[in-house]
């Protein structure tokens, strides 16, 4: 006797032949019909042939073979998707049972299947975290800046599929490249997010100080990365800081009040823009026996002191007001000592410190009466100057900022920057008034004048900014959260911005900027 196997309801059996039978009947008579193919389905079996002292009727009714065909359907059933694959190593992933499609042609008012895809990232993502599903983005260009947060965590998005027929295209990525100034991804308290096969790419800045950044993570984590390409724009120069001038006022207002009979020259105030006022003093009144000294003039600076009580005979010799001193010089204010601030706003640069206003010049004193005539008033002094800003910060080129974002890179992850803005430049301050007041008159007899006013002083020069950086990965938090780079991770940096010069130069400049892989931020 020999035997012969079948793959028969996905088992192999085997079944033994007499020689004096059909060739597929055994010695009872009972018969079989040929194997089926376990993919296709088996062909319906031929009817058995009785043999001897067998039943052929129970064998033709054995000889049905549709059975091997219910086997071959359940084979091919067991052969389901591997959803913790990447759609681009198993392409039946590519389907509307397991994915959501978007592409910049869509509509956020379609269903996300593949005939009518949404147009962008966030509402793919949000249909894909509700039916539990993956996103595939084709390979357009999109063109607005994408928001991520907490409503995304938990979902996967992969690029790189063409628009025709969404196959998978190794040769290129989808690229998200917002044609406007701002961040090209953001993500705010993401909870799990994984991105494949994409291009991140921020425009260039042109607004002054402005920022190019790739992509902004902030309190976020479980962010996984494949295959995805950061590349930051350049950063613009800051502003230069532009004295906006104080008006002064007409020097015939500064002029100091004249006595009349035995009433001296009253105070006189003189209101400055952007600082105290001056003040030319108080001419002393007619009072028997001697008169009365006049008073200082303001601010105190030294000078401006009234006129002295009992020597009006001789105004020269202690009875005039004396004139007011000069304001000192200003001490520049400082430039940028840091390089700029990271917080959940973004990435802000260092600005230069902003000059404060000049003082006004003291005021004339006033000056002693006698006993029957008052003493003339002082003048004021003249207005101080407007201080000079200080220059702003020069705009930055980052490929990755993240604050409180634990992030590991691969090598298959590309970081490139551009190069910075240069810092901007402080101002000089403005010029004092020149301008000051003159002596009120006394009122005659032996009364003296009071004294002159004292030009203003400038306003202080404003300090420079810092530079721009050019940094591929910045971050801020704990030192757990510090971020992980594989030491084959593609880098390419762009040129840092330089310093601002202060507005006195050499004195108070700014920093130059810097350029490097990774900056820590405290």
């Amino acid at each position: 006797m020999r035997t012969k196997g079948y793959l028969f309801g996905g088992a192999l059996v085997f079944a033994g032949f007499a020689l004096g039978c059909g060739s597929d009947c055994d010695n009872t008579g009972t018969c079989a019909g040929p194997a089926s193919d376990a993919s296709t389905g088996g062909a319906s079996g031929d009817s058995g042939i009785g043999g001897s002292g067998g039943t052929g009727g129970s064998g033709g009714t054995f000889g049905t073979g549709g059975s091997g065909g219910t086997s071959g359907s359940d084979a091919g059933d067991a052969a389901t998707c591997d959803t913790t694959k990447s759609p681009s190593e198993e392409s039946c992933l590519v389907a509307d049972d397991y994915a959501i499609f978007v592409s910049a042609a869509g509509s956020d008012s379609a269903d996300g299947s593949k005939g009518t895809p949404v147009a962008s990232w966030e509402k793919a993502l949000e249909l894909g975290k509700a039916a539990g599903k993956i996103v595939l983005a084709c390979n357009d260009d999109f063109t607005s800046p994408v928001a991520l947060t907490n409503t995304h965590s938990g979902t996967k998005l992969y690029g790189g599929f063409k628009c025709s027929d969404w196959s998978y295209d190794s040769a290129k990525k989808t690229k998200l490249a917002p044609s406007t100034e701002s961040v090209a991804l953001s993500m705010d308290g993401l909870v799990g997010f994984h991105a494949e096969d994409v291009i991140v790419e921020a425009k260039d800045a042109t607004t002054a100080g402005a920022s190019s950044i790739a992509v902004f993570a902030n309190a976020s984590s479980a962010i996984t990365l494949s295959r995805v390409d950061i590349k930051a724009g350049k950063g613009a120069a800051g502003a230069n800081g532009v004295v906006t001038p104080f008006t002064y006022p007409v020097q015939t207002a500064l002029n100091g009040n004249s006595a009349s009979g035995t009433t001296g020259g009253a105070l006189k105030t003189c209101a400055c823009t952007g600082g105290a006022p001056s003040i030319g003093g108080q001419g002393g009144n007619g009072i028997l026996p001697n008169g009365q000294a006049g008073t200082d003039g303001g601010p105190n600076l030294g000078g401006g002191k009234g006129g002295v009580a009992g020597t009006p005979t001789d105004c020269g010799n202690g009875g005039t007001g004396k004139n007011g001193a000069s304001p000192p010089a200003p001490t520049p204010s400082a430039g940028a000592s840091t390089l700029g601030a990271l917080s959940a706003s973004g990435w802000t640069p260092a600005n230069g410190t902003n000059g404060v206003a000049g003082s006004p010049g003291q005021g004339g004193g006033g000056g002693a009466s006698d006993a029957n005539f008052g003493g003339g008033g002082g003048g004021c002094g003249g207005c101080g100057g407007a201080g000079g800003p200080g220059g702003r910060g020069g705009g930055s080129s980052i490929a990755l900022l993240l604050l409180d974002t634990p992030l590991s890179l691969d090598a298959t992850v590309t970081l490139t920057t551009s190069s910075a803005g240069k810092g901007g430049n402080g101002a000089a301050g403005q010029a004092g008034q020149t301008d000051f007041g003159f002596k009120g008159g006394d009122s005659g007899g032996n009364a003296c004048p009071g004294g002159a006013g004292a030009p203003g002083g400038a306003g202080a020069p404003g300090g420079g900014a810092a530079g721009g950086i050019s940094v591929a990965v910045v971050w801020k938090g704990a030192a757990a959260l510090a971020p992980s780079i594989d030491a084959s991770t593609k880098v390419t940096l762009g040129a840092l911005g330089t310093k601002g010069i202060g507005g006195k130069a050499g004195s108070n400049d700014g920093i130059d900027g810097l350029a490097q892989d990774v900056l820590e931020v405290k």
